[in-house]
């Protein structure tokens, strides 16, 4: 069964950009994902206004949500399968 040991992430990039602006996603909250590695991951939430603590949202034409699709060392923004199923 390897869809057990399946990343559930892709990595953001502009065509998720895209689809999700397409789509009418206003905001998007960025969350740290707690790992042992030496790279800092962050999960990209769609249409998630609330921020909880050390969470922070972004609309989604900010520049700074641009500035997430370039590649920065040690840091990977990510994106969970079920925020783009639910695009299609």
């Amino acid at each position: 069964m390897e869809s057990e040991n399946k990343n559930p992430y892709v990595q953001f990039n502009g065509k998720i950009l895209k689809d999700w602006k397409d789509n009418g996603v206003k905001y998007i909250k960025l969350v740290e994902l707690e790992t042992d590695l030496t790279v800092k991951f962050f999960e990209l939430i769609p249409d998630s206004e609330i921020p909880d603590s050390g969470e922070t949202i972004y609309h989604i034409e900010s520049d700074d949500i641009t500035e997430l699709l370039e590649p920065v060392a040690k840091v990977k923004f990510l994106v969970h399968e079920i925020y783009l199923e639910e695009e299609e």
